[in-house]
């Protein structure tokens, strides 16, 4: 009976789908609550630079996830790291937020974590992927 519930959940889909549906969503959470309080720490366009660096290494992340992919023998650690990965763009909605940035433009960089645990799968990790 485990071996079966074991192959519908495979551990590596359950690890992505905590860091990256459930860590954004708390994250969300706690940027929504905080917002009134977060005041911006530099110049606005200081933290345009910034977002417009975040969001040029967020595009890459697939890339970059796919040659460590490739790297890594063991396919089930393969995929962990690149769920790990997927949430760079989280860290970085993140920063930007408490540096003082939009929230509109945080909660950007948690969806777009959300969309790749949801869509980058078969990109990265080849056409055997579901």
């Amino acid at each position: 009976m485990k071996q079966s519930s074991q192959k519908d959940i495979p551990v590596e889909k359950m690890v992505g789908f905590i860091l990256d549906i459930l860590n954004p969503i708390f994250l969300i959470i706690v940027m929504i609550v905080i917002k009134d309080k977060i005041h911006s720490l530099v110049d606005n366009m200081v933290i345009e630079g910034i977002g417009y660096i975040f969001s040029g290494f967020t595009i890459l992340i697939p890339f970059f996830s796919k040659r460590i992919f490739q790297k890594i023998p063991n396919k089930t650690q393969g995929e962990m790291v690149v769920y790990v990965l997927y949430n760079i763009p989280l860290i970085f909605g993140f920063i930007y937020f408490l540096l003082g940035g939009s929230l509109r433009y945080s909660l950007g960089f948690a969806i777009v974590t959300m969309g790749y645990f949801l869509l980058a799968g078969r990109f990265v990790f080849g056409e055997s992927d579901e």
